[in-house]
């Protein structure tokens, strides 16, 4: 059987949304969508990963507010150290001043229970993006994030508002980490490579947040040097 990737993705944003998408991008490998908000209070054993993860070559790819979770995994020494990672816009601390402050999230909060789809489309708006971005993915996205309560997105902004991880300082990182940043992404700007434990392979992109669409080439070599190890 194939490597499978499993998909951590991020605020409101379960990656079954651009299944297809995926899929059809990434044709060599099995995929699997657990959902961020449900693993918020959860340990990284609770991916779904199958017995055999060790064998097969899989790998988490785990994408802006999923990447947050897998970091503050690693900081709590509950990353399996043999469980590659692709963290794709990585993120260590979301709030900042240049992006989305804590004002902004709050707004948010009081927001989505006047107008929950006004709220969505405007965080959509508001991601960055180079590049014109086929109508699908934006509204495959909206989509998506019809499946969530207002709760369970206001649960994820608490937890983007609250959570900070020192990169510096995480405990066994695991021993094959690649990173991807995209060089306009204001909303997760690149971290600094001297920042990042040793081992961990940091590289940036042309584009804003969303990798999927701006730099699968780029995705598809980490995804093969990572299974491949």
């Amino acid at each position: 059987m194939s490597a499978t990737i499993y998909w951590l993705g991020g605020w409101a944003s379960s990656l079954e949304c651009w299944e297809p998408m995926l899929r059809e991008q990434f044709p060599e490998f099995e995929h699997s969508f657990p959902d961020t908000h449900v693993l918020l209070d959860r340990s990284p054993m609770e991916l779904g990963l199958h017995p055999s993860w060790k064998e097969r070559g899989d790998v988490v790819a785990a994408w802006s507010m999923g990447s947050l979770l897998a970091h503050q995994w690693i900081d709590r020494g509950l990353w399996p150290v043999d469980l590659p990672l692709l963290s794709l816009c990585p993120v260590f601390r979301f709030l900042r001043p240049e992006g989305f402050g804590q004002p902004v999230l709050l707004r948010m909060e009081k927001k989505l229970g006047v107008d929950h789809d006004a709220v969505l489309r405007d965080f959509w708006r508001r991601m960055p993006k180079a590049g014109e971005i086929p109508e699908i993915w934006g509204e495959s996205w909206i989509q998506g994030t019809r499946n969530y309560s207002d709760e369970t997105l206001i649960h994820g902004l608490e937890f983007l508002r609250t959570t900070v991880v020192e990169a510096s300082a995480l405990r066994n990182p695991p021993r094959r980490w690649e990173l991807l940043a995209g060089d306009r992404d204001l909303l997760a700007p690149a971290p600094a490579a001297e920042s990042l434990p040793s081992g961990a392979l940091l590289h940036i992109y042309t584009g804003g947040h969303l990798p999927f669409w701006e730099c699968p080439d780029e995705m598809r070599a980490c995804f093969n040097r990572l299974t491949s190890a």
